[in-house]
């Protein structure tokens, strides 16, 4: 009796000597990763507090394993389109798909529609020269070879604001400034191609993808070497009226030079390229090209479908795009809040999900979709509580983990950490702009455990690179972290 009941207090006690250890060891790995991460951050050019802010949270162990400044507001950059996917899959799920649709107010008799043939846009903003084509075979397969009517452009399901917040008054034609509109097509963009003619001296070979009769040339160019300074070529764009020109000045010293342009009017592009294609399927347009209201009474022709929602917040998180993150935010505006969409609706539904999450309207700033604007001011802390949110809730947590970047393999995060061997445990939404440089998402640790974290770096006294190969330095401490029990 005497022996067992010995052997009870010996198996108590070393069990409280292990859960003691235990508790010791894990604490000592959290020193230690706090240690590691604040001697990294040592850097003259991040003096100040307010230069940054981070937090690292176990999603595993809910425990926080490092902050610094979480709660103050800094400027995310492209982070903030973190919010915008979370919200957009949380109100229109993964498997909601953009819609265009093609209508009539006429009839079709032998092959000739009498009428007008209306083309609307429902905000997509991956309809692609190839799938506008798909939309007029369609036309053509339904029997129609004539239509005497106009083509009219319908783009009433957002507002008339073309630009978003973030864009200056004044932008040029650089393609990430793109003009946001329900019916668009390409990222409302162009592309140009320059190229080498066969004999050095004369003008280069200009061409534009999609070639339409929307887009104007004025080859200024010179191929090869001249004589004197070198000019820097020049590949830029001017408005006209009803149509835009690309302009091409200076030296063009090697072939295959390409670059995006952005189009001043995305509705009568879209229309322009709509009619040049009908007539390429050999279907006869007499009517002019008219951007208008479709009427309330037209009967649909063809229906089109986008690709599912949780596909297209790739293009927003992983290449960073944000004509996209803006389409898709005033598409939940208006689908949820009712036409016409708008940023502002969009935003409402941002604020709902932040004060369902704990955050009132005054303690943060978001004027924008694509963080492109520096009015934006969000926290770590923020940050972290909408990847905590999206992580646990089963519904959206795997469309939203894979519409992020993959550490040195796909986006914006191709070339960092390439060599890193763990580099594929770390997906990561990145944001850059000028005196602004971040980086959130979530990190799988070798001790097993996932943790969410954000690094939000404010400051011109850094390089880009600088900041960087800290934030890289921080990543690759958490993706090695591990809760170890000593063994002594």
């Amino acid at each position: 009796m005497r022996a067992s009941f010995l052997k009870v207090i010996f198996f108590s006690a070393s069990i409280c000597l292990f859960t003691v250890d235990f508790s010791f060891a894990e604490e000592n790995s959290i020193q230690i990763l706090k240690e590691e991460i604040d001697s990294i951050i040592q850097n003259s050019c991040l003096k100040k507090e307010r230069d940054l802010g981070i937090k690292a949270f176990s999603l595993t162990h809910k425990d926080v394993l490092y902050q610094r400044n979480s709660k103050g507001l800094l400027i995310p950059a492209s982070n903030a389109k973190l919010f915008t996917s979370a919200v957009a899959l949380k109100v229109l799920g993964g498997e909601y798909q953009f819609l265009t649709t093609v209508s009539t107010d006429g009839e079709l008799k032998n092959g000739v529609l009498h009428g007008n043939l209306y083309l609307k846009g429902y905000g997509d903003p991956r309809l692609v020269s190839e799938e506008l084509w798909m939309i007029v075979k369609d036309i053509r397969n339904k029997g129609i070879k004539q239509i005497t009517g106009n083509i009219i452009a319908d783009d009433t399901f957002f507002d008339n604001k073309l630009r978003g917040v973030g864009v200056e008054p004044n932008p040029g034609p650089e393609a990430y400034k793109a003009k946001i509109s329900a019916l668009s097509l390409n990222f409302n963009t162009v592309e140009v191609f320059v190229d080498l003619p066969s004999k050095l001296g004369g003008r280069p070979i200009i061409t534009v993808d999609p070639p339409t009769q929307y887009i104007k040339i004025s080859n200024n160019g010179v191929a090869g070497k001249t004589k004197g300074k070198r000019k820097k070529l020049i590949v830029g764009r001017t408005v006209g009226k009803g149509y835009d020109t690309v302009t091409v000045k200076g030296q063009v010293r090697f072939p295959g030079y390409h670059v995006y342009l952005a189009v001043s009017n995305p509705s009568l592009y879209t229309a322009t390229v709509f009619k040049e294609f009908l007539e390429k399927e050999g279907i006869e347009t007499s009517g002019e090209i008219i951007i208008s209201r479709e009427p309330e009474k037209v009967k649909i022709i063809v229906t089109h479908k986008s690709r599912p929602l949780a596909l297209i917040l790739q293009d927003i998180n992983k290449i960073s795009n944000n004509f996209i993150a803006e389409q898709v935010l005033k598409t939940m505006g208006g689908e949820k809040l009712g036409p016409p969409g708008t940023t502002e609706k969009g935003l409402t539904l941002v604020g709902e999900f932040l004060k369902s999450l704990g955050y009132g309207s005054s303690s943060y700033t978001l004027v924008d979709g694509s963080g492109l604007s520096k009015q934006n001011r969000i926290s770590p802390d923020q940050i972290i509580d909408v990847l905590k949110t999206m992580y646990h809730d089963f519904s959206v947590r795997a469309e939203y983990s894979s519409s992020l970047g993959v550490m040195g393999v796909d986006g914006s995060l191709q070339d960092r950490l390439k060599n890193f061997p763990k580099k594929r445990y770390i997906r990561a939404k990145t944001g850059t702009l000028n005196g602004s440089n971040s980086l959130s998402g979530y990190i799988g640790a070798d001790g097993g455990e996932e943790i969410a974290f954000s690094i939000l770096v404010n400051t011109r006294k850094c390089f880009n690179g600088d900041i960087m190969k800290i934030q890289n330095s921080i990543v690759t401490q958490l993706v090695n972290f591990s809760r170890k029990t000593r063994k002594d």
